[in-house]
């Protein structure tokens, strides 16, 4: 036998181990957390294309992660101060990136409260880093002796989740308000 079908033959029980051990984390990973996966995959997904939305349809995925963010800190394993001190200091940092990655509007039409975006893979990309993040995180502190930093990690990662999307949003009406209007312009 040459080495190399020695090592494959070697490394199979372990491969068929790991596999085994991830089908039952995914097996057990509530339904909620797969919706959600969905629902956040295929919003951003929609920014694969240039598209015209309502200021409030925006809000959708922004409210959805500022929620998640805020419900993160609901039961840790802290004292208050400490979760506050994680969780702002993730919202801070956050709050910078939201602020300087904010959205790119094309046209904005306030009459009916729509804004043109331009094609990207970000929003499908940021959605999946953030959910990733937070399941990795969670499964993870779960499964080790190194629970508790992992969950001050997930606070963190709450915090700046909640923090990036109030600085995107902010982004968001700031441009919105220094954009030309369409409506006017095609009045006019």
């Amino acid at each position: 036998m040459r080495l190399p079908a020695i090592a494959a033959a070697a490394s199979l029980p372990r491969m068929i181990a790991i596999l085994s051990y991830a089908a039952g984390i995914l097996s057990h990973t509530p339904l909620w957390v797969w919706a959600l996966l969905a629902l956040l995959a295929w919003l951003g997904s929609l920014g694969l294309r240039q598209r015209r939305m309502t200021l409030r349809r925006i809000a959708i995925v922004p409210a959805i992660f500022i929620l998640w963010g805020l419900a993160g800190l609901v039961a840790r394993p802290f004292d208050p101060d400490t979760i506050a001190a994680l969780w702002l200091g993730g919202l801070a940092g956050g709050l910078l990136l939201g602020l300087a990655t904010g959205p790119r509007i094309l046209s904005a039409d306030r009459l009916r409260g729509r804004v043109e975006l331009p094609a990207s893979w970000w929003p499908l990309l940021r959605n999946l880093i953030i959910f990733f993040a937070h399941y990795a995180l969670t499964v993870t502190a779960i499964l080790t002796a190194h629970r508790v930093v992992l969950i001050q990690a997930d606070i963190v990662v709450s915090g700046g989740s909640a923090g990036y999307f109030i600085g995107w949003g902010l982004a968001l009406w700031r441009r919105y308000r220094s954009v030309a209007d369409t409506a006017t312009a095609s009045a006019g």
